[in-house]
């Protein structure tokens, strides 16, 4: 075993001044050897794999791997009078034009314009562009591409044609246009005020519009072709759930609506960039990397600490092998996620990760056929300001696999979800959760969906606060879709817009020993498998025949071997004979679940909302509600009871959030 130590940045008494060398030095010298890294600016990908187990890179303070470009503000350049004509007259003064090729970019650096959006179908379009764009920063601030409006949304005034899209209305599938290529987009009709707008556009083929255009769970974006004299707009691409009056959107890389800091339009052709400043004299940042800054395939028994990660147009650090430690890494302004790792005990610990387009950290590990357990942990990370360019499903930390943890982490500012998770044996505790899905009324703050198997997860010891915003109103904790074996105890839940919790249709779960205060419907427990397998409800096609998805995701785990069984033995008795509807092992009732001794604090007295079928099948314990905190003894700002509650567990609420050192 090598205790080598490896110097590595400038000056004379370092051994090399890059990463590469470093590496391929500390291959020579084997495990036990340690890479240190000084403070300064990289522009590479460390690159490593199986060949660097046992190595350790640990970088100071001030380390940065980077795959951005530098420009200073000096070497910006005013508009052309040629074109000038084109921008806002009070914008004009503050816009500063970039020639990519004297930088020694070119168009396979930045290339097309792609789409975006957790929904977006360009993959169902031939020769459509897929992949990320570059992005730009300004004063190490995200830019956005000229958008009109400059904030917020317009609404769509109407539809004339849906396009040939996979759902519409609700729950009704065209599972016919499900593989069909370069399916019809449709038409929407826009408002009479950005109509005369766009009719100012002097190249509105480059118009582009993102938008929520049925679900505000469901974000996409598309080319557009404007129809001024009919007050139309076509999209190319077409809304996988169709589009409605009244959905939220936006047009964006037009030029003429470059009129607002932070603001920039590439024209793609010429490799000119014009960017609006956050402040005059700001750097501008061009973002064009498409590798991760680190990227480990097969490593194990290695620790790698202390790097700032920043501008890449991908995630910032991918990471696959066994024994991994990553610590006090900082990841901002990357294009997809902070962190991705999958394996098995890797430990994520200590990590900042901010301003990402994606999300924040993505972990998997573990065996669900034989339930082996991954041991991968998130801990003590601070995220926040996440899914700023994909706006739906890009978790702060996404936890899957089998015995995986996310605890003590504090995470903000989304307009989505905090925390997803799948898999079994999944642990969420002592999380500070606030100030997200701010752009939702139909997803969850901790979420998970859509599996009968997914037994022995635990939320417990969790703080989430002010979920939701700006007229959208979410849920706290939300089991959608039937998902089963689920347990939340001793959270602390506090202005939710809609439901603390919601079971959605799923059986042996528990909701126990929780604090609620002050949300819409504190606890709703509804029935739509079983609605939709009795009465057709609008559940209906996920569980209603043996090919639906519930009856496939159950067939997909060995719930009858040995391991299952033991394990789960409420899985190893789910009937599958059609005939025994009504039997509490046949999967779509609510059966088995437990909900009691929850503290409920309500101004107006609410408590539970029931599926008129889960009384019958499960246990709804007593939930004592009162009007006030202090009717309760509950304190707000300790979160803690004055007065010991008579039955009802400590909370321990010192240990929840990120542990100082």
């Amino acid at each position: 075993m090598s205790n080598k130590r490896i110097y590595v940045g400038s000056g004379a008494d370092k051994d090399f001044n890059d990463l590469i060398s470093a590496r391929d030095a500390a291959r020579v010298y084997g495990p036990g050897t340690t890479v240190y890294v000084a403070p300064g600016i990289y522009r590479e990908t460390l690159e490593l794999d199986n060949r660097d187990s046992g190595i350790s890179y640990i970088a100071e303070e001030g380390a940065v791997l980077t795959g951005g470009y530098e420009i200073p503000y000096d070497s910006t350049s005013p508009v052309s009078d040629d074109i000038s004509k084109r921008f806002d007259v009070d914008a004009l003064s503050h816009i500063r034009v970039i020639d990519l090729r004297t930088h020694g970019l070119t168009y396979d650096d930045w290339g097309p314009l792609c789409a975006i959006g957790a929904y977006q179908t360009s993959s169902r379009y031939d020769n459509a562009p897929l992949g990320e764009n570059i992005e730009v920063f300004s004063g190490d601030k995200r830019m956005i591409l000229a958008r009109y409006p400059n904030d917020g949304y317009l609404k769509l005034d109407a539809v004339l044609d849906c396009g040939e899209c996979n759902e519409f209305p609700p729950q009704n599938y065209w599972t016919q246009n499900r593989t069909k290529r370069n399916p019809r987009g449709g038409c929407y009709i826009i408002d009479r005020e950005t109509n005369e707008r766009a009719k100012r556009w002097c190249e509105p083929e480059t118009a582009w519009a993102f938008g929520y255009f049925f679900w505000d769970w469901a974000d996409s974006s598309t080319p557009v072709r404007l129809d001024t004299v009919n007050r139309a707009f076509f999209p190319k691409y077409v809304s996988n759930f169709a589009a409605r009056a009244g959905a939220l959107y936006y047009f964006y890389n037009i030029l003429e609506e470059l009129d607002s800091p932070g603001e920039w339009y590439l024209d793609r052709e010429n490799g000119l960039l014009y960017v609006y400043p956050y402040e005059d004299g700001d750097t501008i940042t061009v973002s064009v990397s498409r590798k991760p800054l680190i990227k480990a395939e097969g490593l194990s028994d290695s620790v790698i600490s202390g790097f700032t990660l920043t501008n890449t147009c991908t995630n910032g650090a991918e990471l696959t092998g066994t024994n991994i430690t990553i610590e006090r890494l900082k990841v901002s302004n990357v294009t997809g996620h902070g962190i991705v790792a999958s394996g098995s005990r890797i430990t994520v610990s200590r990590c900042h990760i901010s301003h990402t387009g994606r999300g924040g950290i993505y972990i998997s590990g573990g065996n669900r056929e034989t339930l082996t357990p991954g041991n991968c942990i998130v801990t003590n990370c601070l995220i926040h300001d996440f899914s700023e360019v994909y706006q739906t499903y890009q978790a702060g930390v996404y936890i899957s696999g089998v015995g995986n943890t996310c605890s003590h982490c504090e995470i903000y500012n989304s307009p989505h979800e905090a925390i997803t998770y799948g898999g079994n044996d999944i642990i969420i505790e002592y999380n500070n959760i606030h100030d997200v899905v701010t752009h939702s009324s139909d997803a969850g703050a901790i979420y998970a969906g859509y599996d009968w198997t997914a037994h022995g997860c635990v939320i417990r010891y969790n703080i989430l606060r002010d979920i939701g915003g700006d007229g959208f109103h979410p849920d706290g904790i939300y089991w959608d879709d039937g998902l089963s074996g689920q347990s939340a105890y001793g959270n602390i839940i506090i202005n939710v817009g809609k439901n603390s919790f919601l079971v959605g249709g799923g059986r042996d779960c528990v909701v126990r020993d929780n604090i609620i205060v002050s949300s819409a419907t504190p606890i709703s427990y509804d029935d739509r498998n079983r609605d939709g397998f009795v009465h057709g409800g609008w559940a209906r096609q996920s569980c209603n025949t043996p090919e639906s998805k519930h009856w496939e995701n159950l067939r997909a785990m060995p719930t009858k071997s040995r391991v299952w069984a033991e394990k789960y033995p409420a899985i190893s008795r789910y009937l599958t004979d059609f005939s025994m509807v009504d039997h509490p092992d046949f999967p779509v009732n609510p059966a088995n679940s437990v909900v009691e001794n929850n503290i409920i604090i309500h101004p107006e007295g609410k408590s539970l909302s029931l599926g008129r079928s889960v009384s019958d099948y499960s246990k709804i314990g007593e939930n004592p509600v009162f009007r006030t905190p202090e009717e309760a003894g509950f304190d707000l700002d300790t979160l803690t009871f004055v007065t010991k509650c008579d039955g009802f567990p400590e909370i321990p609420v010192s240990k929840i959030g990120i542990i100082a050192e």
